[in-house]
């Protein structure tokens, strides 16, 4: 009886087994990752002043700014830009704008490079695989312009416009 009792159990359990059923599959997870870039500057504005008791000496400022940039390994490059809008008739003169930069990656632009309102202007070139921190780098542009006597009195402004590209 014992015995018969462990049979019946035994085949019970089979067939349980034969009706249940299980089963997985796989996904591959499969992408591709392209170069991309992102642009921020930290201040909207970027006073530009004269040292104090410096007569006719430069106006200058530093305009500060993040980046994020991955470019395409090899092949790839990148670059950040400026251009500037004119001053005010009678007020400051674009060819007298000057800047320099510094990056955390890539290369800068050397000192008096000049502005430009006709075209982007180098500030930051970046060549294959390059990659930028996580959080970001951060870089300035210092600029530097001509106080000339004939220059007319008043407030001016003129926006400086950045773009950030990566191949």
């Amino acid at each position: 009886m014992k015995r018969t009792l462990i049979y019946l159990t035994i085949a019970a359990l089979a067939a349980v087994s034969a009706f249940a059923q299980s089963s997985s599959g796989n996904s591959n997870l499969n992408l591709t990752i392209g170069p991309e870039a992102a642009f921020t500057a930290l201040l909207s504005t970027t006073s530009l002043t004269t040292a104090a008791g410096g007569l006719f000496g430069a106006y200058t400022g530093t305009t500060t700014f993040t980046y994020k940039i991955r470019t395409t390994e090899s092949t790839g490059s990148g670059v950040i830009t400026v251009q500037v809008t004119d001053f005010a008739s009678g007020g400051p003169l674009i060819s007298d704008l000057t800047f320099n930069c510094t990056a955390a990656s890539g290369t800068a632009c050397s000192s008096g490079t000049a502005a430009s309102d006709s075209a982007g202007v180098t500030v930051v070139s970046f060549a294959g695989g390059v990659h930028s921190a996580d959080g970001g780098d951060a870089g300035t542009v210092a600029w530097s312009l001509v106080n000339r006597p004939s220059t007319k009195t008043g407030s001016y402004s003129s926006t400086a416009t950045f773009n950030i590209s990566a191949l």
